[in-house]
């Protein structure tokens, strides 16, 4: 994969994921959303498709332990990072649920819905919630006390489902939060969500519905360019590891060179850089290094979709016709349940029995004449559709 695939689209600080999130964009996105009867996702409506068991590469390994088991779409997602040193993979799960459902003010009957589920690659918790009152409250949340020990966290709520983000810059640092709502969620921007600022930056992060991000948007009435949303892959400047970040690092305690990876470095430490994402002579994850991003999802499932498209294509390949030579000039072409019979100029065509223009998907597999005619230099007059049984 080239590297300049890998820098798609714009640059933000993490300290986007550090607000309280993306509740009233949930919201908005329900009162879009067009409900009809069994359309809701139950429980476990998000274990239904299965991902790739072994993906190939360390940064995609990487990445793939990091994703967590699919929750159901419609829920709020509320990410807990803890401080101080707790590991995820020690500590109780039951405990740290329990604590935060208490320093959320929550019952246990009004969290029986809830779901947790802890990311061990990024040393965080991620509650997954049907209730915005809830996401509220644990949005709230700043410390935890499991069993004798009082832990600090921060948490936020991200973005729904089925949704993009795009950073727009140079926005006026002054105004105020229902202000830029009112210049970004218009009729004018009709896929618009919510908008967030980076703490006092001019910098603004806009979530659309859908998995297109526009060029440009409409901030009043003035037309502003609009680009790609790209996350960075973690790495801890403590322990020097990949995959979680040094607010929540499991090992404060043991300290990594982060520019060769040494362990425990003497004080007047010299040492040659070296990326542990690309093996470059530069830090890990310095700016210097394009392989820091992750592609973004929108970008990984148009390329899904072409090499799709491009086995299809590669699969359409001219088969001789029964009983025909192709020194008649005759190729046949299978596109999907569809029979496409090409004939060279000067063949009669044979009558069809039950053949009509109005024969379901005709229309649809009409489309595909000029990729059956390009198949076969012979195939360049004449067509016959056949239904196959």
């Amino acid at each position: 994969m080239p590297l300049e695939e890998m820098v798609f689209g714009e640059e933000i600080s993490r300290q986007e994921d550090e607000a309280s999130g993306w509740i009233v964009a949930h919201s908005r996105k329900k009162q879009r959303q067009d409900f009809t009867p069994g359309d809701s996702p139950g429980p476990s409506a998000g274990h239904r498709a299965a991902r790739p068991a072994h993906p190939k590469g360390p940064i995609n390994k990487l990445i793939a332990a990091s994703r967590l088991p699919r929750l159901p779409k419609d829920h709020y997602r509320v990410v807990v990072r803890p401080k101080g040193g707790m590991d995820v993979r020690k500590v109780s799960g039951i405990k740290v649920t329990q604590a935060l459902v208490m320093a959320a003010c929550l019952g246990p009957p009004q969290a029986e819905e809830d779901i947790v589920c802890a990311n061990e690659m990024q040393n965080i918790f991620v509650f997954s919630t049907p209730h915005a009152r809830n996401a509220e409250a644990y949005a709230k949340v700043k410390q935890i006390r499991v069993g004798e020990t009082l832990h600090e966290v921060s948490t936020y709520v991200t973005p729904p489902g089925d949704t993009c983000r795009g950073v727009v810059r140079g926005i006026d640092p002054e105004l105020s939060d229902d202000r830029l709502g009112e210049l970004f969620v218009h009729a004018r921007n009709p896929k618009v969500l919510g908008v967030r600022r980076i703490k006092k930056t001019p910098t603004v992060i806009v979530l659309f519905d859908g998995m297109k991000v526009p060029n440009y948007v409409m901030c009043g009435t003035n037309l502003i360019r609009c680009t790609l949303y790209r996350r960075q892959i973690d790495a801890c400047r403590t322990c020097g590891k990949l995959g979680h970040r040094s607010d929540v690092c499991p090992t404060p305690t043991v300290i990594t060179c982060p520019d060769c990876g040494v362990s425990s470095p003497p004080e007047n430490h010299t040492c040659q850089p070296k990326c542990s994402i690309c093996g470059g002579a530069h830090p890990t994850a310095d700016r210097a290094c394009q392989s820091r991003y992750q592609v973004p999802y929108i970008v990984r499932r148009r390329r899904r979709r072409r090499r799709k498209a491009n086995k299809q294509r590669a699969e359409f390949v001219p088969q001789q016709a029964p009983g025909l030579g192709f020194n008649q000039g005759v190729a046949l072409i299978t596109l999907g349940g569809v029979r496409v019979t090409a004939l060279a100029r000067g063949i009669g065509l044979p009558p069809v029995p039950g053949f009509s223009r109005n024969l379901p998907g005709l229309n649809e597999w009409a489309q595909n004449v000029s990729l059956a005619l390009s198949c076969s230099a012979s195939c360049q007059s004449k067509l016959r559709l056949e239904y196959s049984s």
